[in-house]
């Protein structure tokens, strides 16, 4: 084995058939909660993200005489997120307060939970054969997705509305997501999925998967997207890689933001009007959070409801943090990402990562599709260092080699 290619390997587990749900009932609530998770339609029309939330309940349910200690912990720390996120809410200075953002906020935190119990009970040779299927329906969503977003983006009023006819703007609303940086955030967590079953793909669908994140047009998810790429290519050097990466952005945020704070934001919306309103929203952020009380800053005024507050939603990954989650909703929200992710290396390099160098420009508390992708990535866990499971004589690694 190469010990510089990250490897995760698939721990089975013996099917109870006494105590397990069929074969036929498992093998569609895993096909079915990753496709809704990456097809965003069914999610935001007639609020049927409860489809979701109802195959995560009846995963969780039929297992659970037998769930393991970091999917207990997982759900309990939804629990406490979901009590942080009421007292935050019922402290909010709001008017109108936001409910369905954090009830869809605690839906998709199911996600992960669900989906890593249904991947452990699959066999690897099963996997194998299931999962180029799904990557092929989702790279068809997203190829339908970005052809209809350069035909018809220019007439959707999104964009018909606004002064926008000679950027690259025009072409970013989309008929299935609020506009392609949507589109960017998902394609980068497929594209962490796909590295974790890269021997079952061929060249011509990654040629695709990153064409399809050039179109998105997201200057942050393209940025993200190469240093997931540079993470993968240089996995023996990972470590320094991350922290160089993170340190780069912070560094770089900070100049930037010290620059419009000094300068005015002319200076800053002369050279990029997108990157001026997010230290607006920087800004706006500390003079919220110097006005809110010790319960607000403790338990945030819950996802969403900056818009009800102030007139403008978070977008921001730190603003989202500081002002809708709190402190005690950004600690166990944290705790509840390091229990899925510690065993896997990928999940820290390859996903966590990525949405947080996208986190900049845009983050949102409802995202199935990186839930889904923790949550597989969890079940696939393992180390370059840690011994190859087996089962029935069959290896169950699967190595994400370089090159």
């Amino acid at each position: 084995m190469n010990h510089s290619s990250p490897c995760l390997a698939l721990r089975p587990q013996g099917l109870d058939a006494s105590g397990s749900l069929s074969a036929s009932v498992r093998l569609f609530a895993f096909s079915a909660i990753l496709i809704f998770s990456f097809v965003p339609t069914p999610i935001y029309i007639n609020l049927s993200q409860i489809l979701l939330l109802v195959l995560c309940v009846i995963a969780l349910c039929c297992y659970v005489v037998r769930l393991e200690t970091d999917i207990f912990a997982a759900l309990f720390l939804i629990l406490l997120i979901a009590v942080s996120q009421a007292i935050g809410i019922a402290h909010s200075p709001a008017a109108e307060k936001n409910y369905l953002t954090p009830a869809l906020f605690l839906t998709s935190l199911l996600i992960a939970p669900a989906m890593m119990l249904l991947a452990r009970q699959f066999p690897l040779a099963r996997l194998y054969r299931l999962m180029p299927r799904v990557i092929n329906w989702v790279l068809v969503f997203l190829t339908v997705e970005s052809v209809s977003r350069l035909i018809f983006s220019p007439y959707l009023p999104a964009t018909a509305g606004t002064d926008v006819s000679d950027s690259f703007y025009l072409y970013k609303a989309s008929l299935f997501f609020f506009d392609s940086n949507f589109v960017g955030i998902e394609i980068l967590c497929f594209l962490a999925i796909m590295f974790a079953f890269k021997k079952e793909i061929g060249r011509k669908r990654w040629l695709l998967a990153y064409f399809l994140l050039f179109a998105t047009l997201s200057r942050a998810s393209i940025a993200a997207g190469i240093c997931q790429l540079v993470i993968y290519k240089l996995w023996r050097w990972r470590a320094w890689a991350f922290f160089g990466l993170l340190a780069a952005q912070v560094i770089a945020i900070y100049q930037l933001f010290v620059s419009y704070t000094t300068q005015g934001s002319q200076a800053i919306h002369d050279m990029d009007g997108s990157l001026a309103s997010k230290f607006f929203i920087l800004s706006l952020m500390t003079e919220t959070y110097r006005r809110a009380d010790t319960a607000q800053r403790l338990f945030g005024i819950g996802v969403g409801n900056l818009f009800s507050l102030a007139g403008i939603f978070a977008h921001n990954i730190v603003a989202t943090f500081v002002l809708e989650l709190g402190i005690s909703g950004s600690l166990l929200f944290a705790a509840y990402v390091w229990i899925l992710s510690r065993k896997c290396p990928a999940s820290i390099y390859l996903l966590i990562l990525p949405l947080v160098i996208n986190g900049f420009s845009l983050v949102s508390t409802s995202m199935p599709y990186f839930f889904v992708a923790l949550g597989l990535l969890a079940a696939l866990r393992g180390s370059p260092h840690d011994g190859n499971a087996t089962r029935e004589g069959q290896t169950t690694s699967y190595e994400l080699q370089e090159g």
